[in-house]
């Protein structure tokens, strides 16, 4: 062999080596946490109708504000979003983004614990398991010795705690770099007595020059929103779209949705369309899609170092399915159906589509128009009430009563309002409340109803309150006490700490009376409409306590609180009406079987009410 004759370049192989050599000292590379999210976040079956691979196409909204975590200039983000838009999913992707990426100290706040741990198990441990990079970062709960918990994860260089607001022990001082609060207007006014629940979370990250807020809600009722009080905070940005015609960009109001009408005025959603706010134009809703393709986030405030993104659900690109109503034509069914059902269904729908604040119209209801509109039926109860229940409030020297009727749409009629006087320590005053409550009531169509529900308040002698209801639990006659607060369910599972173990239900008292002075507002019969009798204790006393209240915005802790004061010194009427819903909410009833099974029968006026075949009433109990 002519070695003389081989030539070899040496510096291209040395130049190799040193490239391949620095390969190994580069950084990693560094992404923002919507391009982690593409490139490695696969969904769940657990919270997505899709599974595999995480995708922007058909939500393109989110990728800005996942962005915006990564600004250095930006302290905080706040979405004002309405449900099922992806908010919860942005929330995760944050999630796995500083496990994967930045691993720091974390928290997840939820309105209560028990959502806490929903959230941990049907959110967090799903997209672990499903998303590879996750997976061997944080161990699984059951694993033995793993050292992590359905509420506190650990990982390499950081760890994920998972609250309630409504626990203070949750929101013990721990540092904490990312302070994620979801679903704020469902929050408690107060953490125990420890104060706001977002102040306290967000004054854990102070020590961290680089720490991250994160806060989303659909929004509750103007001037007592949380989250709508933040976002005006914020440069509060919104999603422009271009016009497929004249290319102006605009958001999409629901002020702009417009449908036809037939020759006998019924409504037709199917030819529900857009209208441009510039050149007036119908813009389909094959168009409406492609606009929010190729929209952009618009800021409509100056920016002071907060990001705030509002977003409505004429937005969603999600297909449709099975309670999600996204395409424009099932929208304008949904409204039209929450319009039908009445206030608190248009409330509803206006704070979960529109991601708009409900505006209270007026503090209060007055007595004289109610009064003025009683309806002679007070012989009978009223052919379309299908079961009966009672409120009971107990004063020291009388026990007042009112049972009222429900029919379908929760349509209601007052039956009789009665006060039972004597001492409430007197056996006989309660022989009296048991004589009343066990008696029955003819209805029109011929059937004896009777009481399927009471409730009885313990705010005044509580211990004989427990022992008339006790032996009497078999007969869904209960025990409450008043829990007042904003956005706390009508009726709470009961619990039976008490000197008797009596089954002891909470009645958030300022849910009820928000629902019930609604309703007093509907002018026309049909679905929540509040009918009274002439006459069976409904005079003008009776309107007056019925009305005794008004809702005020008051300053609690910094923060807006609404909340019920009276006008005038006797309110029981009211109360009483309160206790009355809280049993009827309580019963679970299914109207429609009942409807019907009175419907069927067809029995003179002495013959007893055959029992159900099926016991339509599921009690919280």
């Amino acid at each position: 062999m002519n070695l003389e004759n081989t030539s070899f370049d040496h510096s291209e192989a040395i130049d190799g080596l040193i490239e391949r050599s620095f390969e190994a000292f580069r950084p990693p590379e560094r992404l923002t946490v919507s391009e982690w999210a593409v490139r490695h976040r696969r969904l769940s079956p657990e919270g997505s109708a899709f599974t595999g691979r995480f995708r922007l196409e058909s939500a393109p909204y989110q990728a800005e504000p996942m962005e915006a975590v990564n600004d250095p200039e930006v302290q905080s983000v706040v979405l004002q979003w309405a449900s099922q838009t992806g908010k919860t999913e942005i929330l995760n992707n944050i999630v796995g983004f500083f496990i994967s990426e930045e691993p720091s100290p974390m928290l997840v706040l939820q309105p209560t614990l028990d959502m806490a741990e929903t959230w941990s198990k049907d959110r967090l441990a799903p997209m672990v398991r499903d998303t590879t990079i996750l997976t061997d970062l944080v161990a699984d709960a059951r694993a033995r010795d793993s050292g992590n918990t359905v509420l506190h994860k650990r990982f390499n260089g950081g760890h994920i705690t998972v609250a309630g607001a409504n626990s203070p022990a949750s929101l013990a001082s721990r540092p904490i770099r990312v302070v994620l609060c979801d679903e704020v207007d469902r929050y408690p006014n107060s953490a125990g007595a420890e104060g706001d629940p977002i102040s306290l979370a967000q004054k854990r990250s102070d020590t961290f020059f680089n720490s991250v807020h994160v806060t989303t809600s659909t929004p509750t009722i103007k001037g007592v929103s949380r989250v709508e009080a933040e976002f005006d905070l914020t440069d509060q940005r919104r999603w422009f779209c271009p016009c497929p015609h004249c290319g102006e960009h605009q958001t999409l109001e629901w002020a702009q949705v417009t449908w036809d009408k037939d020759e006998e005025g019924k409504h037709k959603p199917e030819t529900a369309h857009i209208v441009c706010t510039k050149c007036q134009k119908k813009i389909t809703d094959k168009q409406r899609e492609e606009m929010v393709r190729q929209g952009e986030w618009r800021p409509t405030a100056p920016f002071n170092g907060k990001r705030g993104y509002h977003l409505n659900g004429l937005c969603s690109l999600f297909p449709p399915r099975k309670g999600f109503k996204t395409r424009l034509h099932q929208a304008v069914a949904q409204f039209l159906d929450a319009k039908h059902r009445g206030t608190e269904s248009i409330k509803a729908w206006t704070n979960t589509f529109l991601a708009d604040t409900w505006e209270e119209q007026g503090e209060t209801v007055h007595a004289s128009p109610l009064l003025a509109r009683c309806e002679p039926y007070a012989e009978k109860v009223p052919q379309d009430a299908v079961v009966l229940v009672a409120g009971c409030d107990c004063q020291d020297d009388r026990i007042e009563v009112e049972v009222m009727a429900v029919g379908l749409g929760e349509e209601c009629w007052g039956i009789e309002y009665k006060t039972i006087y004597g001492a409430i320590t007197n056996p006989a005053t309660w022989s009296q409340l048991e004589e009343f409550l066990g008696r029955s009531w003819k209805h029109e169509s011929g059937v004896q109803l009777r009481i399927a529900s009471a409730m009885i308040d313990t705010g005044y002698q509580s211990k004989i309150v427990y022992d008339f209801c006790k032996p009497r639990e078999v007969n869904r006659i209960f025990a409450i006490k008043g829990v007042a607060g904003a956005n706390r369910p009508i009726v709470s599972r009961p619990n039976r700490s008490n000197s008797a173990k009596v089954a002891l239900f909470s009645i958030g008292v300022d849910s009820a009376k928000e629902l019930i002075y609604s309703r007093l507002k509907i002018e026309e019969a049909g679905a929540g409409y509040c009918h009274f009798p002439i006459g069976n204790g409904y005079d003008d006393e009776y309107f007056e306590q019925l009305t005794a209240e008004k809702a005020v915005v008051r300053i609690k802790n910094g923060m807006k609180t609404r909340t019920w004061q009276k006008t005038r010194a006797r309110n029981e009427a009211l109360d009483v009406r309160v206790y009355a819903l809280a049993a009827f909410v309580n019963l679970n009833a299914n109207l429609d079987q009942l409807a019907k099974s009175l419907k069927a029968k067809s029995v003179d006026e002495n013959k007893p009410e055959a029992p159900p075949k099926a016991d339509p009433y599921k009690a919280i109990h």
